[in-house]
């Protein structure tokens, strides 16, 4: 009787270890399977834009069949709503923030909110250009925008706020005008502007902004000297 306990025991504690990773292995490939869509959907939406891109064509092109991206995501404006979950993660926003956090002067708090805008501009401008692209045509959409410009927002006032802690914010300048000189020169459409109508590199147009912004928001002994 013992004996058949224990092997009984033994039989079932064996297909606890076969089958969890098999169900690991499965997870994971339906884990690739989304991430696989995503890809094939930002592509597409970049290229052809959100409204002229269907499922099929999404289907299509990462070789699943309909109903898997449905299964996955739901629809077309699921995919979308998913990639906006991409950006803080490809953008690496956590670091960012702390580094503006922890300026010790006034022109690196302002330095690393400028980079924080280009490496969201450079990493993820496609989703960022398909949100606003597809907002136009999905009103449900236009809360989306509308939280992503708000963070926009803040980000600025974070660097404002620091600089001001350190003592470099010109003194005719209040805070909340300093934030809004810096969220609009930083916007989605001045990257967009600098880079592909006037072909800046990534490096010259930060380094643009980041020049022009310090004289404009920065007290004269933390500006940088006029070239």
């Amino acid at each position: 009787m013992v004996s058949r306990i224990l092997f009984y025991s033994m039989e079932c504690y064996s297909v606890k270890m076969t089958t969890r990773p098999r169900t690991d292995r499965r997870q994971a490939m339906a884990g690739q399977t989304r991430r696989d869509i995503l890809q094939t959907a930002r592509r597409l939406f970049a290229r052809q834009g959100y409204a002229a891109t269907s499922v099929t064509d999404i289907a299509g092109e990462a070789g699943v069949a309909v109903q898997t991206i449905y299964a996955r995501l739901g629809s077309k404006r699921g995919m979308l709503m998913a990639m906006i979950d991409l950006i803080d993660e490809e953008a690496g926003v956590g670091g960012l923030v702390a580094g503006i956090r922890a300026a010790a002067v006034p022109g690196q708090a302002l330095a690393a909110e400028v980079r924080l805008t280009r490496v969201f501009q450079e990493r993820c401008g496609d989703i960022i250009g398909a949100l606003f692209a597809a907002a136009a045509v999905e009103p449900d959409l236009t809360a989306a925008v509308a939280e992503a410009e708000r963070r926009h927002r803040e980000g600025a006032r974070l660097a404002v706020a620091r600089i001001t802690e350190l003592g470099g914010l010109r003194r005719d300048l209040a805070p909340d005008r300093a934030a809004a000189l810096i969220a609009i020169a930083t916007t989605h459409q001045a990257w967009r502007e600098l880079r592909d109508a006037y072909g800046l590199s990534w490096d010259y147009a930060e380094a643009l902004l980041r020049d022009m912004l310090s004289r404009a928001v920065l007290t004269p002994s933390h500006a940088p000297a006029p070239r």
